[in-house]
C-alpha cells in the first residue's frame, strides 16, 4: 500500500512539474554563440489561446541582475512563433552566459553565449532616449527559421511626445482648456512662464482638446474630469462613448495618452499571478522605462537605475490595470509615484 501511494505521489509530482511548463511545447536559438552585430533569431511553439495575445521574451543577463532585452512575440494561431533581436550595445554589458527565457501561462528558458568582438566599444546612451531599443532590427529583417519555418518581419516604433504629459499634474484634470487659455491671454506673467516650458507649442496644443467627428465634443469649457465622471458614473454615457470611439478610451480622446505598448499588460498579468518574480518585474520595468519601451515624457533615465521596496500597492495597481479595472492612466500614475518618491530611481 505504501509503494503504492509512493507510486502515486510519485506521478503527482511529475504532473505538476510538466504542467508547468505545459502551454510552452518548445524554445530554440539558431545558435548558441553571438558576437556584437549578430542577429539572434528565436523561435518556438505554445498551447496558443485567444485569451494570451503575447508571450512574454526576456534575455538575463549573466549576473542575473538586469536585462539585455525584454519584449513581446505574438505567436501565430497555431502557436508557432519567431523573433530576430540583435545582440550587442550598452545592454550587452559583459561577456558570458545570457539566459533566454519565454513566459506564455508558464515559462522556459535556454543558455546562450555571449563574446564581445575584441574591436567593439559601448557608446554611452543618452540620458534622454528618443526611440525604443537599439537591439531590435530597425529595418524589416526577413529570414527563414529553420526550426519553425516562417519568415519574421521586426520594426521599431518611434516615440512622438504629447505635451500634456510633459508636467505631472499640468493640465489639470479639473481645470478646462478655456480656463488656461483666459490666464495664457490676460496673465503675462503667466504667459512668459508657459512660453518658457513648452517653447516649441502653442497653448492650444497643450491645453486644448483634438476635435473630433462630433461638433463640440470635447467641448473647451468642460473638465477633463467632468467627461471622466460622466463615462464612470453613466452607463448610457459610457454606451455611447464607446460606440462612437471604437477602440479609443476616454482619455485617449481627451488627450492624456501615453505611450505604453499593449503587452505590457499581460506583463503586469504575469507578475499578478506570480509567473514573474517581484524582481524581474521590477527589473523589466526599469529596463523598459530606460529603453523608451514605456514612455513617460520629462523624465530621464539612468542607464542603471535603483530598484527599492515595491510597495503592496503597486502589485494591486498592476494587477487591477491588467484586468481592466482601471485604466491605463491610473497605471502610468502610479509608476509617477514609484519615480517621484525614489522607489525607482531616476536622474
Amino acid at each position: 500500500m505504501n509503494i503504492l501511494f509512493l507510486c502515486f505521489f510519485s506521478i503527482v509530482i511529475s504532473l505538476s512539474v510538466v504542467s508547468v511548463n505545459a502551454s510552452i511545447q518548445n524554445l530554440a536559438t539558431d545558435k548558441s554563440l553571438y558576437h556584437d552585430g549578430d542577429v539572434i533569431h528565436i523561435s518556438g511553439k505554445v498551447d496558443y489561446v485567444e485569451t494570451s495575445p503575447f508571450v512574454i521574451l526576456q534575455v538575463i543577463t549573466p549576473d542575473g541582475s538586469g536585462f539585455a532585452h525584454i519584449d513581446n512575440i505574438v505567436p501565430n494561431n497555431d502557436g508557432t512563433f519567431s523573433k530576430s533581436i540583435r545582440a550587442g550595445g550598452d545592454t550587452w554589458y559583459e561577456n558570458g552566459k545570457y539566459i533566454v527565457k519565454i513566459f506564455y501561462n508558464g515559462n522556459l528558458e535556454k543558455t546562450i553565449e555571449y563574446v564581445k568582438s575584441p574591436t567593439s566599444s559601448n557608446t554611452p546612451k543618452p540620458s534622454t532616449p528618443t526611440k525604443a531599443p537599439s537591439n531590435d532590427i530597425s529595418e524589416p529583417d526577413e529570414t527563414f527559421n529553420e526550426n519553425i519555418g516562417t519568415e519574421t518581419t521586426v520594426y521599431t516604433d518611434i516615440f512622438v511626445e504629447n505635451p500634456k504629459m510633459r508636467i505631472l499634474g499640468y493640465p489639470s484634470f479639473d481645470k478646462s482648456p478655456q480656463y488656461y487659455i483666459d490666464r495664457y491671454n490676460n496673465e503675462p506673467e503667466y504667459r512668459s512662464w508657459f512660453d518658457s516650458q513648452f517653447p516649441e507649442y502653442s497653448v492650444t496644443e497643450v491645453v486644448g482638446y483634438t476635435p473630433t467627428h462630433i461638433t463640440n465634443f470635447p467641448s473647451g469649457d468642460k473638465s477633463p474630469q467632468y467627461y471622466i465622471d460622466r463615462y464612470n458614473n453613466e452607463p448610457e454615457y459610457r454606451s455611447w462613448f464607446d460606440s462612437q470611439f471604437s477602440g479609443k478610451t476616454i482619455y485617449d480622446v481627451l488627450g492624456f495618452s501615453t505611450y505604453i505598448p499593449d503587452w505590457i499588460k499581460t506583463y503586469a498579468q504575469y507578475w499578478g499571478i506570480g509567473e514573474i518574480s517581484d524582481h524581474e518585474f521590477m527589473t523589466g520595468l526599469d529596463f523598459m522605462l530606460t529603453n523608451n519601451i514605456i514612455v513617460i515624457p520629462n523624465f530621464a533615465y539612468t542607464e542603471k537605475n535603483t530598484i527599492g521596496e515595491i510597495p503592496s500597492w503597486f502589485r494591486n495597481t498592476a494587477q487591477w490595470w491588467s484586468d481592466d479595472l482601471i485604466s491605463q492612466q491610473e497605471f502610468i500614475n502610479s509608476i509617477k509615484y514609484l519615480i517621484q518618491e525614489e522607489i525607482i530611481l531616476v536622474d
